[in-house]
C-alpha cells in the first residue's frame, strides 16, 4: 500500500516547495520532533491541497513509516509496514543487524537499487 500510494522508496524528493520556501528532509524531521538516531529519512512527496508526505525508517520498530501532513504540519494520516515486507528472507537472515537502523536501511536501499524491493512480496507494502 505504501509504494502503491507514494511510489518506490527513495522515489520522492529531498526537499519540496512549501509556502514560498523550501522544506527539506531535515526540516520536516525536526518539525515533527523525530530526533532519535534510529529515525532515518527516506523522502518527501508533495500532495494535493498543500499536503505533503514524509517517509522514513523507524529503526526502533523496524518499520517504514509515512506521515501525511497538512500545510501546518499536523499529521493527518500514518502508515507503517515492517521492513521484512521489503527485504523478505534477507531480513530474517540478517540476525543482529536487524537492530541496526543504518544497516537495515543500507540493505533496503541496495535491494531497491537492484530492483528487488518493489517486486514479489514487496508489492504488498
Amino acid at each position: 500500500m505504501i509504494e502503491t500510494r507514494f511510489g518506490p522508496l527513495w522515489s520522492g524528493k529531498a526537499e519540496i516547495g512549501f509556502r514560498g520556501g523550501v522544506r527539506t528532509l531535515r526540516d520536516v524531521k525536526r518539525a515533527l520532533d523525530l530526533a532519535g538516531e534510529d529515525v532515518m529519512s527516506i523522502d518527501l512527496h508533495e500532495l494535493p491541497d498543500e499536503k505533503f508526505a514524509f517517509r522514513y525508517y523507524d529503526g526502533d520498530d523496524r518499520r517504514i513509516v509515512v506521515l501525511v501532513c497538512d500545510p501546518d504540519g499536523e499529521i493527518l494520516e500514518e502508515y507503517r509496514a515492517h521492513i521484512a515486507e521489503w527485504l523478505g528472507e534477507l531480513y530474517y537472515e540478517s540476525g543482529a543487524l536487524a537492530y541496526d537502523a543504518e544497516a537495515m536501511l543500507h540493505l533496503l536501499r541496495k535491494k531497491s537499487e537492484e530492483g528487488g524491493a518493489s517486486s514479489g512480496e514487496a508489492g504488498r507494502c
